[in-house]
């Protein structure tokens, strides 16, 4: 098939080539729903052809799983950063929840639609990704025990897990409005509130 695009292509090391569609992705999908990305609108981005690009992904899915897995790595590396910074397991715990919640809130609007999209379209093309994601909340609940000191046998996990959708929740509607500034700590208060309560509620439970 002859091209179309007639924008000039460099040959490229595979290391490269692959680096530029991946670079390529990564903005597209922060910039719109996985819907809206087009393989060809990547390629021109990248500088390559759609059959290229093919070439190196099977298919859109396998290009936005990636995507996603560099985005959990890059998240994971931030979220112990700013532990570290904090004092880690000598710090106090609810100061260490803060603080993930804080860097979380950096990742989420840094990523942009990429990251909020498959919250609010679950089962539009995303269940590879997807199904990295939950294996990240997964992860992350563990730090999240580690921090408060409980345990996966304990009742309280339920909290743990709950509040993993508050904040999500919170991170929709607030990518919606377009992310802005000086809701943030509204929304870092509001997250902790919902899971002291939720702890809270079931001490109270026990008395």
């Amino acid at each position: 098939m002859a091209r179309v695009d007639r924008r000039p292509r460099r040959r490229l090391p595979v290391q490269q080539r692959r680096a530029a569609i991946l670079t390529a992705a990564q903005e597209a999908f922060a910039a719109g729903s996985y819907d809206s990305v087009s393989l060809a609108g990547i390629a021109e981005v990248a500088g390559a052809s759609e059959a290229l690009v093919h070439r190196y992904f099977a298919t859109k899915g396998d290009l936005y799983a990636e995507i996603v897995q560099h985005a959990i790595e890059n998240l994971r590396e931030r979220q112990h950063t700013a532990d570290v910074g904090v004092g880690g397991a000598d710090a106090n715990g609810w100061q260490r929840v803060a603080v993930s919640i804080d860097t979380y809130l950096d990742f989420v609007s840094a990523s942009g639609e990429g990251w909020t999209a498959p919250l609010r379209t679950p089962d539009s093309g995303f269940t590879p990704a997807l199904e990295l994601r939950k294996v990240a909340r997964t992860a992350f609940v563990d730090v999240l025990r580690d921090a408060l000191g409980l345990t996966a046998a304990d009742p309280k996990d339920y909290a743990l897990h709950g509040y993993l959708g508050f904040v999500d929740g919170a991170c929709e509607a607030w990518s919606a409005a377009g992310f802005p500034a000086e809701q943030r700590s509204s929304i870092i208060t509001m997250a902790l509130g919902a899971l002291s309560g939720a702890l809270a509620a079931l001490d109270a439970d026990d008395d």
